[in-house]
């Protein structure tokens, strides 16, 4: 029995029986259903590597800000030294203080 069904097997196949109408019917959802992951497979893969190019993107952009924050960390430090305000203001007519701080207490009066 089994040598039978094997040679019917093949004898479908090689045929042409497997195409028949009622085989064809019988396997369409199945053919659906991987047609259908198929088609999900191949969505995913083009949403991965649209997210991927975009991180790349996003890395680079932010990888440019960093380098522009430090340079401008650096200018404004520079700006701010004593010696670079007093090159300012001088031109302004601010002169420099030369004399030392003076503390001022108040007594208690009480």
């Amino acid at each position: 029995m089994k040598d039978k069904r094997r040679g019917s097997f093949f004898n479908n196949y090689l045929g042409g029986d497997v195409f028949s109408k009622k085989t064809v019917i019988k396997q369409l959802p199945f053919v659906l259903y991987v047609v259908f992951l198929l088609m999900l497979y191949i969505t995913n893969t083009y949403i991965a590597e649209d997210i991927n190019r975009e991180v790349l993107t996003k890395t680079k952009h932010l990888e440019d800000l960093h380098v522009e924050y430090i340079y401008n960390k650096s200018e404004i430090i520079r700006m701010t030294k004593q010696s670079e305000l007093a090159k300012v203001l001088k031109d302004k007519g601010i002169k420099e203080s030369v004399e030392p701080l003076k503390k001022i207490t108040i007594k208690n009066v009480n």
